[in-house]
């Protein structure tokens, strides 16, 4: 299993538009077939924390390659402040309830 942790601060102006943006690729993700979870947390009203697991690194790399996750990535020059912090780990010891 491979996660994704991605920590992202927007623009002010455009804060509430990444997270509608967040929450729609949430949404299609859901759909993805070796997707396990996909969480966004939203602190300080511009910060966001993404924490997304999947069941291999082809599941990861298929998400990353969906045309609404590339959109995405395309937008994050107008929708952040700075440079996302992207960090991709192998999960050693997970539980979910």
């Amino acid at each position: 299993m491979t996660m994704v942790l991605a920590m992202l601060r927007a623009q002010p102006e455009h804060a509430d538009e990444l997270d509608a943006a967040l929450r729609e690729v949430a949404g299609h993700t859901r759909g993805e077939p070796g997707a396990l979870a996909y969480s966004v947390a939203r602190r300080d009203g511009d910060r966001f924390v993404v924490v997304e697991r999947y069941a291999d690194g082809a599941a990861r790399d298929a998400h990353f390659a969906a045309p609404y996750v590339t959109a995405l990535l395309d937008r994050f020059p107008l929708l952040l402040a700075e440079e996302p912090v992207v960090e991709f780990a192998e999960v050693v010891s997970a539980f979910a309830r």
